[in-house]
């Protein structure tokens, strides 16, 4: 299975393209819903890596009540920084993005992902 042109993002990670999809959950009852990503190397047929768990909440749910640059980090995203450390990650723990196979599973959380790296 390979991930469809239109739907899914180019990047470059350690010269490597791969290519990119991020989905979500539905919106729970409290507004938050869960990232999911779906990664898989172009060059070659390898298996999937997908990433869930990570938490974010809808920013229209609570505006205008949001403080700027205090509350921002209950709505993360997932940029292309996050998917270049992610695809890191899985490598790290035994993905091989060339090697065909069954999908490869990380399950993340914000803290683990959206952590401040000065």
């Amino acid at each position: 299975m390979s991930l469809s042109r239109k739907k899914s993002r180019p990047i470059v990670v350690d010269g490597l393209n791969y290519r990119f999809q991020v989905s979500t959950t539905r919106i729970d009852d409290e507004g938050n819903y869960r990232l999911n990503l779906t990664v898989q190397c172009v060059e070659g047929n390898g298996g999937l890596l997908q990433a869930f768990g990570m938490l974010t909440r809808n920013f229209w749910l609570d505006f205008p009540d949001i403080k700027a640059g205090k509350d921002i980090d209950h709505y993360p995203l997932i940029k292309p920084k996050h998917v270049a450390e992610i695809i890191k990650m899985g490598i790290s723990k035994g993905w091989d993005p060339k090697e065909a196979g069954s999908r490869f599973s990380l399950e993340l959380d914000n803290a683990e992902l959206f952590r401040d790296k000065t």
